[in-house]
């Protein structure tokens, strides 16, 4: 892994360099509140980050407005000023280029966060600190970054914002019937969950170089970029394929495995794992600077008595059936694709008796999960995947990463909330 292991000493100065940085960007009132929107209201949309993801969402927003939805594009923001200008000619939404100036407009209402994983957090804080509700990418944060995230969490319910995180299989139908069926004890007691995110090719993390010649300036806030980040010089690999390197993301764990984990945990009710164990490594692609795994397996125990265990690798795109086992049957997934979202239907097969499917209808389970968001900032109850369920996510993944880079059992310990090395 490059050698990118992480020392308890280290891991403890980063959260504090990563605790310190929400305390010291914010310039935002601790106590900001935001414009109350009645039922009527057209609500304004930022948009922090527009590369291929926060693009993605940009239209996302725009095809809701066409369909009837009282929402609009107001304002985006980059690092990167060619990407800036080309979104803000694309939306005709106002262009920022520091994320500080579009959380100050008056006309934006909420946030949608896309920049990459260290950056999540921080800006998060300083959303919800200036009155704004968010819609904030998966992963939730950076896997050096818990402490931060406790403290996202803790300021969102404090300041009364809404927060959804970008696990969009949660706002899949799919997803909600089985959250349904074993609520209902359809397979009993929940004994252990097996499921694998499988893909051919890592151009995950091979992103596109816009501009070879690009250089930090005006056109490029390379400190921006870095947030809290090691200070390192300037590389366009670093700037544009950010996600290969474990400063700035963390592989399979933190990129891909949130859209499989996330709706077993909502759908089963999990909260903090008492213990995580990981394998893997750099297993094929290890012929560029790649830091990150490219094969990543974790084990996660539960004080409810259950386990989780989800396996991935970007050498092969065979998909096996995702399963959630009780004590008195099986629940499959059939068809799960690659993202795990677009199920053709559910079976349960009980420890006696006849086997039961239910169809699925697939849909754009994004589009669904902004629907929600949204319904969420007017009616102001929690959405389908709020901060603290997000909080119980991240911790998962963060302790499956340090268990990797460590090579060690990371437990969690509930009387301070805290994940021990």
């Amino acid at each position: 892994m490059k050698a990118r292991t992480l020392s308890r000493r280290d891991f403890l100065r980063t959260s504090a360099r990563a605790a310190a940085v929400a305390g010291v960007v914010s310039g935002f009132p601790l106590l900001a509140r935001g414009r109350v929107l009645g039922a009527n209201d057209q609500i304004g949309v930022g948009f922090i980050g527009v590369g291929g993801r926060g693009s993605g969402h940009v239209g996302t927003v725009q095809r809701l407005a066409k369909g009837g939805e009282k929402v609009k594009v107001v304002a985006v923001c980059d690092a990167f000023r060619y990407r800036l200008e080309e979104s803000a000619k694309a939306s005709g939404a106002k262009a920022y280029s520091k994320h500080a100036e579009l959380l100050a407009d008056p006309n934006v209402d909420v946030v949608c966060i896309a920049t990459p994983d260290r950056l999540h957090v921080p800006q998060g804080i300083d959303a919800v600190r200036a009155g704004k509700d968010v819609y904030c990418e998966k992963p939730m944060g950076h896997w050096t970054q818990f402490n931060l995230s406790k403290q996202f969490c803790e300021e969102t319910v404090k300041l009364k914002r809404v927060v959804q995180i970008g696990n969009q299989g949660n706002s899949s139908p799919a997803w909600q019937k089985v959250k349904e069926l074993v609520q209902q004890g359809a397979i009993g007691r929940v004994q252990l969950v097996n499921a694998g995110f499988f893909r051919y090719g890592d151009w995950g993390e091979r992103m596109l170089i816009a501009d070879p010649e690009a250089k930090p300036g005006p056109d490029l806030d390379w400190e921006a970029f870095l947030g809290d980040a090691p200070k390192v010089p300037f590389t366009v690999q670093r700037f544009f394929s950010w996600r290969k390197y474990l400063d700035y993301a963390g592989g399979p764990c933190t990129d891909l495995l949130p859209h499989l984990f996330t709706p077993f945990a909502s759908a089963i009710g999990l909260k903090f794992p008492s213990r995580a164990v990981a394998s893997g490594g750099i297993f094929k692609y290890d012929t560029y600077d790649r830091e990150v795994p490219d094969t990543f397996n974790m084990c996660l125990d539960y004080p409810e008595k259950l386990s989780v265990v989800v396996v991935s690798t970007l050498a092969n795109n065979y998909v096996t059936e995702p399963a959630i086992h009780g004590d008195e049957g099986t629940l499959t997934l059939q068809n799960p694709g690659e993202w795990n979202v677009g199920i053709d239907s559910v079976t349960i097969v009980p420890r006696q008796g006849e086997r039961k499917v239910f169809p699925m209808q697939k849909g754009d389970t994004t589009m669904a999960h902004w629907q929600n968001f949204l319904n969420c900032v007017r009616t102001r109850e929690k959405p389908v995947s709020d901060v603290e369920f997000g909080l119980h996510v991240q911790a998962a993944l963060n302790m499956s990463m340090l268990s990797l880079l460590k090579d060690k059992v990371v437990k969690f310990d509930f009387s301070r909330n805290e994940i021990v090395l």
